[in-house]
């Protein structure tokens, strides 16, 4: 199917629209062919996804009157009651690789002891009781640390595009994506279409 459009090249409002209409598409198509592909290749096009997001330079999406320091650390916090199984989940994989031995249910920046605070929002209280009913404690682990404000915020914006926020199908009870979620994510664009939860259950075995 062949689809003309009109738009008014100089208008900001119309070329903002049909970038996002486009970017739509894209990820709709990405989204039919990785579903053709064999469990095996949906899992390694997955992994791959996630190394290439992990690796990806947004740097100067991050200006601003940030802390030069290497004060900061990226961390997350772990649902105990949900073990990694190395080459079950694509995903859960890639978290392994960062040296997590369960599913992540929220990530974080921060210094001194603000990873081994646990209250946070409604969502992830939620998270904690369930963790307790089953008679564990979550576990905390530092992914990446001695990190300026400005690496670490890039970090965490990351895995936030990884493993997704539970209100858009992901896993991380964190409450917002981020900054700059869309211009990130230009950087990356096939990568994070490849990790659609369209394509990607994370509650699943297939990936």
């Amino acid at each position: 199917m062949i689809k003309t459009i009109t738009v008014d090249w100089e208008s900001y409002e119309e070329m903002s629209r049909l970038f996002n209409q486009i970017k739509s598409k894209y990820c709709e198509l990405r989204r039919t062919k990785t579903s053709t592909l064999s469990k095996k290749e949906r899992g390694r096009a997955v992994l791959d996804a996630c190394l290439e997001i992990w690796q990806a330079d947004i740097s100067d999406l991050y200006t601003g009157d940030y802390d030069l320091q290497p004060h900061y650390y990226v961390y997350a916090h772990l649902d105990t009651t949900k073990k990694i199984a190395v080459g079950v989940n694509a995903k859960t994989t890639f978290a392994a690789t960062l040296g997590m031995e369960y599913w992540p249910f929220y990530v974080g920046k921060g210094i001194g002891g603000r990873c081994e605070e646990l209250v946070r929002n409604e969502t992830h209280r939620k998270v904690r009781e369930r963790i307790h009913k089953f008679g564990k404690e979550i576990t905390v682990v530092k992914i990446k640390e001695n990190l300026s404000e400005t690496k670490a915020l890039q970090y965490e914006s990351k895995l936030i595009d990884i493993f997704g926020l539970i209100t858009n199908g992901g896993i991380l009870s964190n409450l917002d994506e981020g900054l700059l979620p869309g211009k990130r994510r230009e950087r990356y664009t096939e990568a994070y279409c490849t990790l659609s939860k369209i394509n990607t259950v994370i509650t699943g075995l297939g990936n």
